[in-house]
């Protein structure tokens, strides 16, 4: 499914669809661990980027720097 508004409220699984290289960003803060716990494939659908930031406990300013990177990335994408 192509993201045609992306927001916060995205699931990781359509982030990632759309962004792979999102998922490298988001290794170190967390998502590593979900992958280590082999839980990433059930929760990837449900859970949102805001709900990441939450459950992995990621301050705001390292929210607001990673959520930059990920629009820009977005936006090279529909430039490209």
């Amino acid at each position: 499914m192509a993201i045609t508004r992306l927001t916060l409220d995205v699931n990781l699984l359509d982030l990632f669809e759309e962004l792979p290289e999102a998922r490298d960003l988001l290794k170190d803060h967390g998502l590593k661990k979900l992958e280590e716990l082999d839980i990433l494939d059930v929760v990837a659908d449900k859970l949102t980027l805001r709900g990441f930031f939450k459950l992995m406990n990621i301050d705001e300013l390292t929210q607001g720097k990673l959520w930059q990177e990920i629009q820009n990335m977005y936006s090279r994408k529909m430039e490209g």
